[in-house]
């Protein structure tokens, strides 16, 4: 068994470092510090390793965050060759001069994906040596202070930003962006709040925003094609009827637009001032449309999405996923979706429609039938809810439904109920002709 044991060890020995560093780097760190017992020569196999992860799992591990620190500050110190992805994060991680150290390390390592994840109530100043880091292509960070120094010259080769919950100078942010001249995806949730974020990017593909801004612009995004905006409430203030739309500016100029996801507040930002006769342009390629927190009892939001509905001739799929808002004005909304259903054919293309959290109100039925008659090419309405949330029967919901006119043939709606107990999907009833 030992003979066997050894050819073993020797065999993986003769693999080629490249295997050899594929295997080792596949493994977690701690299992691959161990391979170092195997035999003399994998005594420091493991200290080339190119990936570094010391996130919550890793911390977990350790009753004192000091033996934790202990053990990144050895495998540093043994450390040998290029790190091109490095992680750092966990509970028990706070802002403290020991990653100013490590960070300082990594500055000569040549790293490409950098994630730091903190849990602290006071946010880490992130160190002029992260800034250095010029074959840098990914940058996750959360919990921290973000203020490049004023000698930064960019990161050419930024591909992906990811900042949650990180504190920076709007002015200085925006130039940071232009120094990143390659970047194609950018995420920002609940950073610096902004009076105008105004999005520069050439390059940029994905852009995902929650937070608060007054306005947004994406005033060069040439080859933009999802983008994702979850404006705050606080934020979405009335503005003058004489100011011009904010459609027109959101919209200013991003030509390659396929998926978009909005909430209720910026849909609601999105027509204050109106909405223009002519609808943008970026709204001519979009394929899939996405609203949450829907309130089908607010006729100005209703409205706000049937106007992008009808925009967007290319579009696909819709989903919608409902709120339940307080008051009982139904009316107005009910007017309006009535008054749209004579339109005939507005959606073109439309093949799949999703509708989550649908209680089966008036208002929420309108608007299927609104659907149902406004596209000629639909082929499925997915509709679904917890079981005791639905205001009426599915049978009801199913005879109303049949009587809707509908542009499209060959469409079918799927009611799927789920049990608030388990939230066992139920077998989906079919509305047929």
């Amino acid at each position: 068994m030992r003979s066997a044991s050894r050819s073993g060890v020797v065999t993986i020995s003769n693999l080629p470092c490249n295997v050899v560093d594929g295997i080792l780097g596949c493994l977690p760190l701690k299992d691959a510090v161990k391979t170092s017992i195997l035999s003399k020569d994998w005594r420091y196999k493991w200290v080339t390793r190119q990936e570094l992860d010391f996130s919550d799992e890793f911390f977990k591990s350790f009753k004192e965050k000091q033996e934790a620190k202990a053990i990144i500050y050895q495998v540093l110190l043994l450390h040998r060759g290029p790190i091109l992805k490095f992680k750092l994060g966990g509970r028990n991680l706070k802002s403290c001069p020991d990653i100013d150290h490590w960070i300082l390390f990594l500055s000569k390592k040549n790293i490409q994906e950098f994630t730091l994840y903190m849990w602290s109530d006071n946010k880490y100043y992130l160190p002029s040596h992260l800034f250095t880091f010029q074959e840098l292509r990914y940058l996750e960070v959360s919990e921290c202070l973000f203020h490049p120094p004023p000698g930064f010259e960019g990161f050419e080769k930024l591909i992906s930003l990811d900042l949650q919950h990180v504190t920076f100078v709007p002015a200085t942010f925006k130039d940071f962006i232009l120094k990143c001249p390659s970047l194609e995806r950018l995420m920002l949730r609940w950073c610096t709040d902004f009076d105008t974020l105004e999005i520069d990017a050439p390059t940029l593909k994905f852009f995902d925003f929650t937070g608060e801004s007054k306005s947004i612009c994406f005033k060069n995004a040439p080859m933009l094609e999802n983008v994702s905006v979850y404006l705050s409430v606080s934020r979405v203030l009335p503005y003058p009827s004489h100011v011009c739309s904010n459609l027109t500016k959101f919209f200013h100029y991003m030509p390659s637009l396929k998926e978009l996801d909005l909430c209720n507040s910026t849909l609601e930002y999105l027509i204050m001032g109106g909405v223009p006769e002519s609808p943008p342009t970026a709204l001519n390629n979009i394929k899939s449309l996405r609203m949450s927190d829907m309130s089908f009892r607010n006729v100005e939001q209703v409205s706000g999405a049937v106007y992008l509905i009808t925009s967007c001739p290319k579009l696909q799929e819709l989903t919608i996923d409902i709120t339940v808002s307080a008051g009982n004005v139904v009316e107005p909304v009910v007017q309006f979706l009535r008054a749209q259903s004579i339109s005939c054919g507005v959606a073109k293309l439309l093949q799949r429609v999703e509708m989550s959290y649908f209680t089966g109100a008036e208002t929420e039925m309108e608007f299927v039938r609104f659907i149902l008659a406004s596209a000629p090419v639909l082929e499925e309405i997915l509709i679904w809810n917890v079981a005791h949330h639905f205001h009426r029967s599915t049978q009801m919901m199913d005879d109303e439904m049949k009587l809707f006119g509908r542009a499209s043939p060959n469409v079918r709606i799927i009611l799927e109920v789920f049990t608030e107990e388990d939230c066992v999907l139920l077998e989906p009833e079919e509305v047929m002709d």
